[in-house]
Parts: structure tokens; C-alpha cells; sequence
């Protein structure tokens, strides 16, 4: 499959890293079926994370989804279109040639599978699609007709939407040139039985029975080894005094000790990723040596996946996914190891100097912006505020813009400058009489007119990256009920837009509450997904919930099992 896939798409596989392949093909690669309403029929591959890397029909080629796209983004050649067409081809389109920009690649013939990309963000693919044309015979686009590209995926499809267990933002800029292996690289890997193309398993599961499961990892029976502590020797050589020289052995131990003190110190929220994991934890526990020695290239793992992987072997972690989709999903922390294991200084404390400042309660949680579109009744309105009527305000703008109307007009009750005279504008805009009104009031129904949305932004992101919901944000439902047979269980629905996944979220919930979780429709509401687990967990998932920095003011917590008390006579 690999070599098929460097075929068709002219890779050079023999330059290519080890490291670089299986970016392009996991090594451990799953199959499905699917069948579309349309009738077409074909087979999608996952990586270990469910994630969909590629995909054909029945009699097609192999193509990248968007997301081998975002890590390998070298493989097809692209065409550029403006901005907002991507939002356009997100809704069904094709790509028009009048929608496309100049110059094109010469790679852009008829038939050749290609990468769509806006002015904006070059490098980085929103669509792929099949050429309907050869785009480089032309120089100018405008005034041309004709379809340029026929869209086969692209962002939120419902391919996309398969991806269940790992959020995979929308990148920034990439790297689009082919990354070669030194030569070193390359002798290994024709040593290494010539890339030996990655396995697939080929038990074929239904999508639209939505049945795909992700294999569970047999525990280790192995038992952890102690790691005695090895100090490092305080003896210099006397023609350089400045240096201390740590064998492999010894900084393989700092390594392991700062993962002891991470699992017994730290405060871990599963899953993390094992690049958050590291950054975060590892690399800034480690015992106070010379910074050089802080690279996980100076142990015998080389790597960190390598690293985490004999780590999980050895019982102390449990890990799922590979390569940069790898998660740490457990830490043991009973062990008489951890138990016993006496802390020592940080290199994080070290750079610090002192305990780092606690944040904020609220710096880790998400944030709600609300926003409102005027409707047409307000269009006369935003033309005497010279102000834009097809854009989304936020409530303090819309309060500034009314007072500005107000002050325009000189409607200010003389009498009671507290009230306002509503005009005929204001008057079909809130449905209030033309009798002074308070201004608290008068806004009030002012607000009422427009169309509500909302913004759900992540810690440190902008704006510009959230979603933009209709409506008003609904709270997370946590509902605690007996079933039929007097079994307890708790249910979890309107979770999604928070950026929660069902399925990692069914696996967490397992783990916290010990008890077994499923995954379904909600009964009240098909549209929605429900993940409900055993016994009466409102309080702990309520706690988890704030953990993971939602809001409580959007958790609503209800218990049915709770016996209401009786009247009093």
C-alpha cells in the first residue's frame, strides 16, 4: 500500500525518512467499508486514533484525507482560490474556474487528484479534488467559464467528522517541500526490509452502522523494575573543570526519576498528548543538570515515543495511538515505586526560581462570546450609524451604537434625560410605543430584534479560529436516573460544542467512575449524542467538566433519584 501510494503520487520512497513514511501511512492502519446515499461504495483507512488517513472507491485511486494532508503536505499539487469560496465548497460546490487564481502549477491536468488551498493560508489544503481541466494552459481566469475542480472531500464532510478521538486543529502554514532522509537514513532504511509497507487489518465493519472500535491494548503482565538512582560523579577533569559528562545510563535515570515525580506531583487531566506530556511535565521535571542534557535525544530511547512506549511496557503509564497522535490515556500511581520515590529539584523550578505564580481559576477555561446580526428592520438604523448592517456585534457595540442613534436624532427626553423618545425607526426595530422610554428598556427590546450567535473560544486561541454557532449556547445536561430494573445510570448530552469527544469522553468516564459507558442518539433529541455511565456520577462528571475548563454557569446537573421530601401537615 505504501509503495502503490508513492507511485501514484511520484514520492520519492527511498529518500524518505522511516519517520517521514509513516507521517504519509501509520504503521498500524485500519480498514472500513462505507457506502454513501448517493450509492458509492468504497474503503477508508484509520490510524490508531480513528482518524481517517486515506480513502478510494471501489474502482478509484488512493486519496489523502485532509488530515495525512496537514502532516505530509508535499503530496498533491494545489489550486488557490479565494478565502471565502472555501466556506462555499464546505456546503457542496465544485470549484469553478473563475473561482481559482493564477499562475497554476504544471502538475494541474485533466484527471490529476489536487489540493485546494485559499490566498490566505497557501500551504495549507481545505479540499481535495479531481482536475476537470488542464488549468495550466491558462494565464486568466476572468470572463472563463467551466468547471476546475470536482470536490471529493473537504473541511466538515462527513469524512472529516469520522475523526473521534484526537482534536486536530486546522494548521496555520506548513512545510510543503518533500523532507529527505540523510544518507544515513536511507541505509537503514533499505536494511529494514525495504520499508516494509504498513499492516492493515482487514476486519470490515459497516461506517454507516457507525460499529468501528478501537482495539484494546492487553495490559502488561510484566512487573515494573526498580531504577536505582545514579548520581552523577563530582569529579572533574582538570583540563576542563566547566564540564560534567553524563554516561547514557545516567541520563536514562534522570529521564525515569522525572517521570516518577511527574505521576506523584503533578496534576494530570487524561487524555494528553505526548508532545503536552513531555513539554509540559517530563522535560521540566527532570533533576537540575546542564541544560544540553535535557533532550531526549541524550538517552538510549532517542525518541519519545520510543521512551513512552518502554515506559508502558514497564507498567508505569498506559499509552494509545503512535507518532504525533500518541496519548498518554494512565498513570499507575499506586505502585510501591511511585509511593516510595522521594521528589527532588526541578529544572522547572530552577528556570522559575520560585514556585510558579497559581493561575487564575479562569485563565484555563473556555470562553462564551456572544454576538447578534441585525435583522432587516434594523437596516435603516446601521445607514444612519454609518455602520455595516450585514455584520455580527457584540452587546457592548450595539449599546454604543444606540447611544450614538440617539445622540444623531436628539432624542433625549428634555424632561427625564434618563428616558428616550423612540422614532419611527426605533419603534419598528423594538415594537415600543412613541412615549418616552428608559433606556434600559428601550435596549433591552432593541436587543431582541437582532439574530443570536455565539463563539465557544479555546485557552489562548483568538476568536478568528472558534466556530460560529446559531442561537444561544446550550449548557452541558448531566442527568442522574434509575432505569428499568433499578439499575442507576448517568447520562451526558450537549457536550460536543464544547470541544469534548463522545468516544473519549465514554473511555474517561469508564476510568473516573469505574463502571462501563456507552455511546448512543439521545432519546429526547436523535440530533444529539449521549454518553451514559453506571451509577450516580453527576457530582464527579460535574467536577471533571469544570476541570476541563467549562464554565458552571454551563452545567446544569440534575438528579431523578433523589427522593423529593414529603409535605408536612
Amino acid at each position: 500500500m505504501l509503495q502503490s501510494i508513492c507511485s501514484t503520487y511520484n514520492l520519492p520512497q527511498e529518500q524518505m525518512s522511516k519517520d517521514t513514511l509513516v507521517a504519509l501511512l501509520p504503521m498500524n492502519t485500519k480498514q472500513a467499508t462505507f457506502k454513501s446515499v448517493q450509492g458509492y461504495s468504497g474503503t477508508i483507512y484509520f490510524d490508531d486514533n480513528e482518524t481517517p488517513t486515506w480513502f478510494k472507491s471501489r474502482d478509484s485511486k488512493l486519496f489523502p484525507s485532509l488530515y495525512t494532508l496537514w502532516k505530509c503536505p508535499y503530496v498533491l499539487p494545489v489550486v488557490k482560490t479565494h478565502p471565502h469560496v472555501i466556506g462555499i465548497l464546505a456546503g457542496g460546490a465544485d470549484l469553478m474556474l473563475p473561482g481559482t487564481i493564477p499562475p497554476f502549477d504544471k502538475r494541474l491536468v485533466r484527471d490529476s487528484i489536487v489540493g485546494v488551498v485559499d490566498s490566505d493560508n497557501p500551504s495549507v489544503v481545505k479540499a481535495i479534488g479531481q482536475c476537470k481541466m488542464n488549468m495550466s494552459q491558462f494565464d486568466r481566469v476572468i470572463g472563463r467559464t467551466g468547471m476546475a475542480v470536482e470536490i471529493l472531500h473537504h473541511l466538515d464532510d462527513e469524512l472529516y467528522k469520522l475523526n473521534k478521538y484526537v482534536d486536530i486543529d486546522i494548521p496555520e502554514e506548513l512545510d510543503t517541500a518533500v523532507p529527505l532522509a540523510e544518507a544515513t537514513d536511507v541505509e537503514e532504511n533499505k536494511d529494514s526490509n525495504d520499508n516494509t509497507p504498513a499492516q492493515i487489518s482487514h476486519d470490515e465493519t459497516s461506517l454507516e452502522a457507525q460499529t468501528l472500535e478501537i482495539e484494546n491494548r492487553n495490559n502488561s503482565t510484566q512487573k515494573p523494575q526498580e531504577i536505582e538512582t545514579v548520581k552523577p560523579s563530582t569529579q572533574t577533569d582538570e583540563s576542563d573543570d566547566e564540564t560534567l559528562t553524563l554516561t547514557i545510563d545516567e541520563v536514562d535515570n534522570f529521564f525515569t526519576r522525572s517521570l516518577f515525580q511527574t505521576i506523584k506531583t503533578d496534576t494530570l487531566s487524561f487524555p494528553i498528548l505526548a508532545s503536552t506530556f513531555m513539554s509540559s511535565h517530563i522535560y521540566k521535571n527532570l533533576p537540575i543538570i546542564e541544560s544540553s542534557y535535557c533532550n531526549i535525544k541524550k538517552t538510549s530511547w532517542k525518541k519519545t515515543a520510543k521512551f513512552l512506549r518502554s515506559m508502558d511496557k514497564l507498567g508505569y503509564l498506559e499509552i494509545r495511538g503512535k507518532d504525533d497522535n500518541m496519548l498518554i490515556v494512565s498513570v499507575k500511581q499506586n505502585s510501591d515505586i511511585i509511593k516510595n520515590f522521594v521528589t527532588h529539584k526541578t529544572m522547572g523550578s530552577k528556570s522559575s526560581g520560585d514556585k510558579p505564580p497559581t493561575q487564575s481559576k479562569k485563565a484555563h477555561e473556555l470562553t462564551i462570546v456572544n454576538y447578534y446580526k441585525p435583522t432587516s428592520k434594523s437596516r435603516m438604523f446601521f445607514n444612519k450609524v454609518d455602520m455595516q448592517f450585514s455584520n455580527y456585534y457584540q452587546a457592548n457595540e450595539l449599546r454604543t451604537l444606540l447611544d450614538k442613534y440617539i445622540k444623531l436624532q436628539d432624542l433625549v427626553n428634555i424632561k427625564n434625560p434618563k428616558t428616550v423618545k423612540v422614532d419611527d425607526n426605533l419603534k419598528s426595530i423594538t415594537n415600543l410605543g412613541p412615549e418616552a422610554t428608559p433606556r434600559d428598556t428601550l435596549f433591552k427590546a432593541f436587543l431582541a430584534n437582532f439574530s443570536p450567535y455565539y463563539q465557544i473560544v479555546k485557552p489562548g486561541d483568538s476568536a478568528e479560529k472558534a466556530e460560529l454557532h446559531k442561537g444561544q449556547p446550550s449548557k452541558i445536561l448531566i442527568i442522574t436516573e434509575m432505569k428499568i430494573g433499578r439499575k442507576i445510570v448517568t447520562k451526558v448530552t450537549n457536550f460536543e460544542t464544547f470541544y469534548i469527544k463522545a468516544h473519549l469522553l465514554a473511555d474517561e468516564l469508564k476510568v473516573k467512575c469505574s463502571g462501563s459507558s456507552t455511546i448512543g442518539p439521545c432519546v429526547q433529541n436523535p440530533k444529539l449524542t449521549e454518553v451514559t455511565v453506571q451509577g450516580p456520577h453527576g457530582k464527579l462528571i460535574t467536577e471533571l467538566f469544570k476541570d476541563k475548563g467549562i464554565p458552571i454557569s454551563f452545567i446544569e446537573f440534575q438528579d431523578k433519584v433523589k427522593k423529593k421530601k414529603k409535605r408536612t401537615t
